[in-house]
């Protein structure tokens, strides 16, 4: 969300441990997510005709167009999404439905 707000590149080294319970996490998420709905809810109406510039975390500067950025920010998403659903099938815990239409509509 840094680089749509501007702010430039904020993602932690991959080995940081960002919480320690569940509780955490599930707080941190649902601000986050919360963060994501509003920025999005009130985009300007010229933002998808723009590019966004910022620093990867390797510090190399890229411009990218925002719709390509957008895509990306939210393929990446069910990209975790689907790696944490693996990580589950191969445990006693069973994973959620990742069916659109089940989400949406529970």
């Amino acid at each position: 969300m840094a680089r749509f707000e501007g702010k430039g590149h904020s993602t932690p080294p991959l080995n940081t441990v960002l919480f320690d319970d569940f509780t955490g996490l599930r707080s941190a998420r649902i601000e986050e997510d919360t963060r994501i709905e509003v920025f999005f809810e009130h985009l300007e109406a010229d933002f998808l005709r723009r590019s966004i510039r910022y620093t990867n975390s390797q510090g190399k500067e890229y411009s990218e167009a925002a719709p390509v950025a957008v895509s990306h920010f939210f393929n990446h998403q069910a990209h975790h999404r689907r790696q944490v659903h693996v990580m589950l099938s191969q445990t006693r815990v069973p994973p959620p439905s990742l069916d659109l239409h089940r989400i949406v509509n529970p």
